[in-house]
C-alpha cells in the first residue's frame, strides 16, 4: 500500500476520504492477528485454510507510452498520471469490495481463536541441564578438544571475559557438545566456579542472574528475591577474583544492551574466566563479542549410523537384524548428519522388527512421523524470524532437496515477489536482499555448498520445514500434489523433461493467481524442448505472474501476448535458442530483471527497451546481440548491465553509459573501435562507477591501427573498486597510464589479451609515488600477445618478482617473448605454453605450486616437483620414456597428469584424481599399489590396462578413445566394488562388454555400486550384457551406438527387458 505507484494511483482517483480511512482500519485489524495466525497454522488446520490474498494490485503503470524515442523518465510519470483517468470508473466499488472481504477476515479471528500481538508458544520445551550420558555421544571428540583448548588458554581479549560461541542449526548437537566440555575433568580443575543457565527464547535478565548466583554460591535458592540490583551486587561479590566458567545455553537475544547488563557484574572475574554460548544465529555471537565462533557441522555418516543404531536396536547392536540394517542406513542418510534426527528416528523404530514398518519411516515425509521432535526444534528458529524473513524462507520451498542456488539470483526472485521491504535509508533493494540472505545464512537456514563455489543449499530437514510452512502455496510439479491443490498455488517450480508437452501442464489451467513459474536446473538434461502450446495457450492465463524462468530450452518462441503479463518482474530464458524478444516485452513496465545468458541465436534486443523504467538487471552474456537498443542510458534504475556494445549512431555511443551510475558487478564493453576520441570515452564516466568490480575493455579483432588509441584508453579508467580487469585486442601504441596507478590497489586479476604493446614499466608504478602497484594482484595472464618481444625491465628486474599476493601466472601464445619466469614464491598455478623463448626455472623453486602446465623437451629438468603439486600437464615432451614413482613420491594429492610419455607408474600414495590425456605414445600404466578415486583416460590410443587391474578404491572411471583397451585385456572390473560412475566413448569398435572376463560371465552385473553408465560413439558395440545390468543403476546414457539403440528400443528392442528397470534412460538424447 505504501509503494509510490499505489499512492499515486489512489491520489489520482480522489477517492472518498472516509472510504480510505475505513480501508486503513481494516488492514490494521487483520495485520494485528497475522503473527498468531502464523503460529496457529502449524497446529490448527482450520487456520491454514484462512487465505489472505493481496487483492490490492497495481493498475497498469500506463495504458500507452509516448512513441517519441526521446521519452524521458520524467515524461513517463507525467503520462502515467494523465492516463489513469480511464480506470477511475469502478475503482471506488473495487475498494468497497476489498473492505468487505477484510471485515470478514477480521471477524474470523474469533472463530479461529486468533489473538492480537505475538503468537503463543509453539510447544513445551524442557530447559537443558549440564547432565550428559557420554556413552550416547558419537563423533564429537575433535570438537570437544578444540573447545577445551580454547577454554584453558590465556584470555586473548585483555580484561574482557572470553566468550566462545557454538553456532549451528537446531538439533546439530550444540548443547550436547557443551555438556561434554562442561563435565570434562580438566575443565573442572581449571575453573574455580561453574554455572549452567538455559536461557531459551526469552532473555529474562532477572532469572538468568538468579540462576548464576545460585550456582556460584552456597546460599540456597533465591526464588523470593526479585530485586535485580540486590542480585547483581551479591553476584559481583561472589565472583570477585574467581576464575569461572559460565554456560549460556540456547541464546536467542540479539539486543546488545541486554547482554551488556548481564555482563556488567561478571567483569570482576579473574583473568581466564570464560563464557560458552550456544545459539542458532551468528548474529548472537557477534552481539556477545565472541573471541571465537565454533561452527558445529554435521556428523559423519558412520557416527550418525551408530547413534541411530544405539536407539533403534537392543544394546545398539544391528547384527541381530541384518535385513533391517540396509533400510536403517538409508534412513540415516535422510538425517544428513543431524544427531537429533538420528536419535529421534532410532527411538521411533525401537522394538519394531518388521521391515515394512522401517520402510514406512524411510518413505514418509518428516512432518508425517508420529511423536516427532525434529521439526519442532527447527521450527523454533523459523518462529523467531521476523515476518519479512519468514516469507523469504518459505519461498525457498520451490527448491528441491540438495538443489544448489546462488545468492544473487535468489535475491532477485525475492525482489520480484515484493518480499523486500522498501529501504528507508539510501540502501539499494539488492543490498536489502543481501542482508536478508545473510540473516538466514547466519541462522543456518542456508549452508554453503561443498561442491560448487558461490552456491548454497538447504539441509534436507530445513527443506522439509520450508515445505511445511509454505503449504499448498509453493509446490514442485510432479511431487505427488493432487489436482485439487493447484487452486491455491502461487509459486510453482519443476524439473525439465526431455520434451515438455502441453499435457504435463494442462492441470494448471484453473490456477488463477500463479506468481512464479520457475524451471529447475537438471544435471542430466543439458537441453530440452518446450511445447509452443504452453507459451501460446497457457502462459497468457497467468496474468498475476511475477517470475517467469524458462531455463535451458532448445526452442523458445515467446508470444506477443507476453505483453499482457503486466505484473511480470523477472524474465529468464537463458541458455535457450530464442531468436527474438517480442517488442511487447517493452510494455511490461514492472520488469526488473531480464536474463538472456548464452542465447546464441539472439542477435538483437527490442528497440523499445528504453521504456522499461523499472529495469534493474539486463544480463546478456554469451548472446550474439550485435548492437544495443538506442538510448539505453535512460534506464536510470539499472544495477547490472552485463554487456554494452558501442555503436556509431546517436543513442548507441559510449556516452550512454555516462548516467548509469548504479551499474555494478561485471561490465563488458565491446566494439571500442567505434569510440572516436578521448572526449567521447570520458563521457562513459567509468571512473565514477563505484559498484563495478569487473571490467572488460574489448576492441574488434579486425582492428589494426587505432587513431587516438592512447587518449581513448586513458579516459576509460575504472573506479578504484574494480578488482578484475581484462583488455582485449587493444592496438594502441602503449598501455594506459592508469594501469599501474597506486589507486588501483584492489586489483586482484589482470588479463592482457591479443594486445600489441610492450609490457613492463606499468608494473613498477610512477616515480612520483612510493607505493608499488598491484600489491593485491592474485592472477596475472598474458594471452596471445604475439608481437610482444621483451619485458621492459626496471632497475634490472625482468618479470615482476615483488608481487606479494600473486598465486596464478599464465603466459600463453606469446611466441616472441624472451624472458624468464619470475621466482614468485606465492604462485600456486603456473602455465607457460606456446612460448618458445620463455625460460622456466626449476619448479621446485615455487614452494606453493599446486598446478603446473608447461611445454618441455627434456623431462630430466623435472627431477623434483613441488611437494604440494595437485595438477601437472607436460606437453611436447619427446625425450623421456618413463615417469617414475621417485619424482612424484612427495606429491600426495596430484590430480592431473598429461605427459607425452611411453609409460607411467602411479605411486603408492594417497591420491584422489588422475587425468591422463592425449598421450599418443603411452603404452603402459602401472598402478598396482595406488589408491586413487577418479581416473580419466582420454586419447591414449596405445594404452593397455595395468596388469592386475585397477585399484579397488576407484569410484569414477572415464575411458575415451583408447582403442587398445579391448575385451582380451584384463580390466579387473570385478574388484571395483566402489565404482559408481563408468563412462566409455570412442575407440570401442570391437568391444563387447559381456566378454570382459574374470567376471564369471556376468559382465557388468558385479559392479554392484555403479549408478551412472554412459556408452558413447561405439558404432559396432552390439550388447552390454546377457543377464541384465546392476540393480544399483539409476542412469543409463547411450549415444551414437546404432546397434545398441536397436537392441534397446523402447518396449520393442530384443534386450529392452535388461534395462527397463533403470529409472532414467537417455538414448541419442531421447529420454525413454
Amino acid at each position: 500500500m505504501a509503494s509510490r505507484e499505489v499512492l499515486d494511483f489512489i491520489r489520482g482517483q480522489k477517492l472518498n476520504g472516509s472510504l480510505l480511512k475505513k480501508l486503513k482500519i481494516n488492514l490494521l485489524a487483520v495485520q494485528a492477528v497475522l503473527n498468531d495466525a502464523e503460529v496457529k497454522q502449524i497446529t490448527d488446520p482450520h487456520v491454514k485454510e484462512w487465505d489472505l490474498l493481496d487483492e490490492i494490485s497495481n493498475q497498469d503503470l500506463q495504458r500507452k507510452m509516448d512513441t517519441d524515442p526521446q521519452t524521458s523518465a520524467h515524461q513517463v510519470w507525467n503520462i502515467i498520471s494523465n492516463s489513469l483517468n480511464p480506470f477511475a470508473d469502478g475503482v471506488e466499488s473495487r475498494v468497497e469490495e476489498i473492505i468487505d472481504r477484510l471485515e470478514f477476515l477480521a471477524q474470523q479471528k474469533d472463530v479461529l481463536g486468533l489473538k492480537q500481538g505475538v503468537g503463543e508458544k509453539l510447544f513445551q520445551r524442557w530447559p537443558s541441564t549440564s547432565v550428559v550420558d557420554e556413552s550416547g555421544v558419537y563423533g564429537r571428540d575433535g570438537n570437544k578438544e578444540e573447545i577445551i583448548k580454547m577454554l584453558v588458554s590465556d584470555n586473548s581479549s585483555g580484561n574482557e571475559i572470553g566468550v566462545i560461541s557454538i553456532v549451528g542449526m537446531g538439533g546439530i548437537g550444540k548443547t550436547t557438545l557443551t555438556q561434554l566440555v562442561y563435565n570434562d575433568e580438566s575443565v573442572k580443575k581449571y575453573f574455580d566456579l561453574e554455572a549452567w543457565v538455559c536461557v531459551s527464547e526469552e532473555f529474562d535478565l532477572l532469572r538468568i542472574t538468579k540462576t548464576i548466583f545460585e550456582a556460584t554460591t552456597s546460599r540456597g535458592f533465591t526464588s523470593d528475591v526479585n530485586d535485580l540490583n540486590f542480585l547483581q551486587v551479591k553476584l559481583k561479590e561472589s565472583l570477585n577474583g574467581k576464575k569461572f566458567l559460565l554456560v549460556l545455553d540456547d541464546v536467542w537475544n540479539e539486543n546488545y544492551n541486554n547482554w551488556d547488563r548481564l555482563r556488567t557484574p561478571l567483569k570482576v572475574g579473574s583473568n581466564g574466566s570464560k563464557i560458552i554460548v550456544t545459539t542458532h544465529s551468528e548474529n548472537v555471537a557477534l552481539v556477545m563479542r565472541s573471541v571465537h565462533t565454533h561452527r558445529l557441522g554435521q556428523l559423519p555418516f558412520e557416527d550418525c549410523w551408530w547413534l541411530f543404531a544405539k536407539h533403534a536396536f537392543e544394546n545398539g547392536d544391528p547384527s541381530a537384524h541384518p535385513y533391517l540394517e540396509a533400510i536403517g542406513k538409508e534412513i540415516v542418510k535422510k538425517c544428513q548428519g543431524l544427531p537429533l534426527a538420528a536419535k529421534t528416528l532410532g527411538g521411533l523404530l525401537h522394538f519394531k522388527v518388521e521391515a515394512e514398518e522401517w520402510d514406512n519411516i524411510l518413505r514418509s515425509e518428516m512432518w508425517d512421523l508420529p511423536s516427532n521432535e525434529i521439526l519442532p526444534a527447527l521450527r523454533l528458529s523459523y518462529y523467531h524470524l521476523p515476518s519479512h524473513l519468514k516469507q523469504c524462507f518459505a519461498y525457498c520451498s520451490i527448491f528441491p532437496k540438495d538443489y544448489q542456488f546462488q545468492k544473487e539470483r535468489l535475491v532477485l526472485l525475492w525482489m520480484a515477489e515484493g518480499f523486500l521491504q522498501q529501504p528507508k535509508s539510501k540502501k539499494r533493494m539488492e543490498e536489502v536482499g543481501d542482508q536478508y540472505f545473510h540473516e538466514l545464512l547466519s541462522r543456518s537456514f542456508f549452508q554453503k555448498s561443498s561442491s560448487r563455489n558461490l552456491c548454497f543449499v538447504m539441509h534436507d530437514l530445513v527443506n522439509d520445514l520450508a515445505q511445511l510452512v509454505s503449504g499448498e502455496f509453493c509446490i514442485r510439479l510432479g511431487d505427488g500434489w493432487g489436482h485439487e491443490t493447484y487452486e491455491k498455488v502461487r509459486h510453482l517450480s519443476y524439473y525439465r523433461s526431455e520434451y515438455d508437452a502441453f499435457e504435463r501442464f494442462e492441470t494448471l489451467i484453473e490456477v488463477k493467481c500463479l506468481r512464479t513459474l520457475f524451471t529447475l536446473q537438471s544435471q542430466f538434461l543439458p537441453r530440452s524442448y518446450l511445447s509452443n502450446r504452453i507459451l501460446d495457450k497457457l502462459l497468457p492465463k497467468f496474468r498475476c505472474l511475477r517470475v517467469l524462468s524458462l531455463f535451458n530450452y532448445e526452442t523458445i518462441n515467446l508470444p506477443d501476448s507476453i505483453g499482457n503479463l503486466k505484473h511480470l518482474r523477472y524474465l529468464n530464458v537463458s541458455h535457450s535458442d530464442i531468436k527474438r524478444l517480442p517488442e511487447t516485452v517493452c510494455t511490461l513496465y514492472n520488469l526488473q530483471t531480464i536474463i538472456l545468458n548464452e542465447c546464441r541465436s539472439l542477435h538483437e534486443l527490442p528497440s523499445g527497451l528504453k521504456k522499461l523504467i523499472n529495469l534493474r538487471h539486463l544480463v546478456v552474456y554469451g548472446s550474439r546481440v550485435k548492437e544495443m537498443p538506442s538510448h539505453i542510458g535512460q534506464l536510470k534504475s539499472l544495477q547490472t548491465l552485463s554487456t554494452f556494445i558501442v555503436g556509431q549512431r546517436s543513442g548507441s555511443r559510449i556516452g550512454e553509459l555516462g548516467g548509469l551510475s548504479q551499474i555494478g558487478g561485471k561490465l563488458h564493453i565491446s566494439e571500442l573501435q567505434n569510440v572516436v576520441s578521448g572526449t567521447d570515452a570520458l563521457e562513459a564516466n567509468l571512473k565514477n562507477k563505484k559498484y563495478l568490480d569487473e571490467l572488460v575493455l574489448e576492441w574488434n579483432s579486425s582492428t589494426d591501427g587505432l587513431q587516438n588509441g592512447v587518449d581513448i584508453i586513458n579516459n576509460l579508467q575504472p573506479h578504484k573498486n574494480v578488482t578484475k580487469l581484462t583488455i582485449d585486442f587493444y592496438c594502441g601504441t602503449r598501455l594506459p597510464t592508469w594501469l599501474g596507478d597506486p589507486s588501483l590497489l584492489n586489483m586482484v586479476s589482470l588479463n592482457l589479451r591479443n594486445c600489441k604493446q610492450k609490457v613492463g614499466t606499468e608494473f613498477y608504478g610512477n616515480n612520483s609515488s612510493s607505493v608499488k602497484p598491484f600489491l593485491s594482484l592474485e592472477t596475472l595472464i598474458f594471452e596471445k600477445m604475439r608481437q610482444w618481444k621483451e619485458w621492459l625491465p626496471f632497475d634490472g628486474e625482468e618479470l615482476p618478482n615483488y608481487l606479494p599476493s600473486l598465486t596464478k601466472l599464465e603466459i600463453n601464445g606469446c611466441q616472441q617473448l624472451v624472458a624468464s619466469v619470475p621466482r614468485v614464491p606465492t604462485i600456486r598455478e603456473l602455465k607457460v605454453v606456446n612460448c618458445r623463448e620463455v625460460l622456466l626455472r626449476s619448479p621446485d623453486s615455487f614452494d606453493c605450486l599446486e598446478g603446473l602446465e608447461i611445454e618441455i623437451s627434456d623431462i630430466s629438468q623435472l627431477k623434483e616437483l613441488s611437494h604440494g603439486l595437485r595438477a601437472l600437464s607436460i606437453l611436447k615432451c619427446v625425450s623421456a620414456e618413463s615417469l617414475l614413482e621417485g619424482m612424484m613420491q612427495n606429491n600426495t594429492s596430484l590430480q592431473r597428469l598429461c605427459p607425452d610419455l611411453v609409460s607411467i607408474e602411479l605411486p603408492a600414495i594417497k591420491l584422489t584424481h588422475y587425468d591422463i590425456l592425449d598421450c599418443k605414445k603411452l603404452k603402459l600404466l602401472m598402478c598396482t599399489l595406488a589408491s586413487f578415486q577418479t581416473l580419466i583416460l582420454q586419447n591414449c590410443p596405445e594404452l593397455l590396462f595395468p596388469v592386475g587391474g585397477l585399484p579397488s578404491t576407484l569410484n569414477s572411471l572415464v575411458v575415451h578413445n583408447c582403442k587398445k583397451l579391448t575385451p582380451q585385456v584384463e580390466w579387473g572390473l570385478h574388484r571395483l566394488a566402489s565404482l559408481t560412475d563408468f563412462r566409455i566413448s570412442g575407440g570401442c569398435e570391437d568391444l563387447s562388454l559381456p566378454n570382459l572376463r574374470s567376471l564369471d560371465g556376468k559382465g557388468l552385473q558385479l559392479l554392484t555400486s555403479v549408478r551412472n553408465l554412459e556408452i558413447n560413439d561405439c558404432a559396432k558395440l552390439q550388447s552390454l550384457t546377457a543377464v541384465g545390468l546392476p540393480s544399483s543403476l539409476s542412469f543409463l546414457k547411450i549415444s551414437n551406438c546404432p546397434l545398441l539403440k536397436h537392441q534397446y528400443e523402447f518396449w520393442k528392442g530384443e534386450d529392452w527387458h535388461y534395462i527397463s528397470h533403470i529409472p532414467f534412460i537417455v538414448i541419442d538424447d531421447q529420454v525413454l
